[in-house]
């Protein structure tokens, strides 16, 4: 193991002389001190043990503190505005009530510090441990987390604007009461989440796990699910106006009773999905596996079914004005009590649509550039 820095003891006053003269504090032992409501902006502490110190309402903007032991020191109520947390050891920290405005915390060891109350603005949290970690009450306006551990973090009521996530398993993540809008999830996993209720507008998932998730009335107005898994997951009356579902797996899903106008589900997959008195207006299903699918009772004016499979389906008194079936498998489709014109497949269209020309040569054309005919 490598060997701990030598470290000299030093005072509150030495802190404030090494400040005042604009110099860093390097390699030195300040466990326990208090620096309550003192002006340290733009101070730098390097290799420096802080365990324990009490920094409440203190000004520690512009400050650097770069490889320092914070085990349990408090920075509640300060300004934090431009400070650097890099390389830090902060188990048990607590950071309640706090302002953190270009905050950045990077490669630090944050487990089980508590955040709790606190306002993080243009913030970036880079390759850092927050197992058990505490954010609740927090908001978060234009954050960043980036390959950070979360098991056990709590963001109960939390405020997620203009948020970044990836890489994050977020199953044993407090979710409760949280509020997100404009936010990007990459490969997330919120399985199991009972996420009733809440407002997740804005959002874009890419290749997310949704395994046995509830969303039962919640708001996913204008967010994007890209190839994502819905299985086993309930989305009973969500609001999902202009939201895209496109190439992702919803098989099974209950979405009765939901506000789903201008949706995308093109490429994804439905069968056996349920849609009953749902309001589709605009639609789209364009290349979708719609197969025993169910759209009863449903205005689906204008909607897209193009090239979509939905035999067996039952759209049994359905509004279908103008609602387009070119080139759709319709096999066994239940269309009693419907109301409205439905645009049928326009046949010189499908034809031009099937026209291959690596198959198929036009006059004056040989085969032999374009292979066997």
């Amino acid at each position: 193991m490598p060997k701990s820095p030598n470290r000299k003891p030093i005072t509150r006053e030495d802190v404030q002389a090494f400040h005042q003269h604009e110099q860093p504090v390097m390699l030195r032992d300040a466990q326990g001190l208090s620096f309550h409501g003192m002006d340290l902006s733009g101070l730098r502490f390097i290799e420096c043990n802080l365990a324990n110190c009490d920094f409440t309402g203190a000004n520690l903007s512009d400050t650097q503190i770069v490889s320092c032991v914070l085990t349990e020191a408090k920075f509640e109520g300060c300004n934090l505005t431009n400070a650097q947390f890099v390389s830090c050891e902060m188990k048990g920290a607590t950071m309640r009530e706090t302002h953190a405005g270009r905050f950045q915390l990077v490669a630090c060891d944050a487990a089980n510090a508590v955040f709790e109350g606190s306002t993080f603005e243009e913030v970036s949290i880079a390759q850092t441990k927050l197992e058990y970690a505490d954010f609740s009450n927090t908001a978060f306006y234009r954050a960043v987390v980036l390959g950070s551990a979360i098991d056990g973090t709590r963001f109960k009521d939390a405020v997620l604007s203009n948020f970044m996530l990836t890489d994050a398993d977020l199953r044993p993540v407090d979710l409760s009461g949280v509020f997100v809008d404009i936010a990007v999830f990459a490969e997330a996993d919120l399985s199991g989440h009972d996420l009733s209720g809440q407002s997740w507008q804005h959002c874009t998932f890419h290749q997310a796990t949704f395994k046995g998730t509830n969303f039962n009335g919640a708001d996913l107005s204008a967010s994007v699910f890209a190839e994502c898994d819905f299985e086993g997951a309930s989305l009973k009356e969500v609001t999902a106006n202009t939201t895209g579902f496109t190439k992702s797996r919803l098989d099974g899903v209950d979405l009765s009773g939901s506000r789903l106008c201008m949706a995308n589900f093109a490429g994804a997959s439905l069968k056996g999905a349920s849609l009953n008195n749902s309001a589709l207006f605009s639609a789209v299903f364009l290349e979708t596996d719609c197969r025993a699918a169910l759209f009863e009772r449903s205005d689906l004016n204008q909607a897209e079914f193009s090239h979509a499979d939905v035999s067996t389906a039952s759209f049994a008194s359905s509004s279908l004005t103008n609602a387009k079936f070119h080139a759709a498998k319709t096999e066994q489709t239940a269309f009693a009590g419907t109301s409205g014109r439905r645009i049928e497949t326009d046949t010189d269209r499908l034809v031009a649509e099937l026209y291959r020309t690596e198959k198929v040569a036009l006059d004056g054309e040989t085969t032999a550039s374009r292979g066997t005919v």
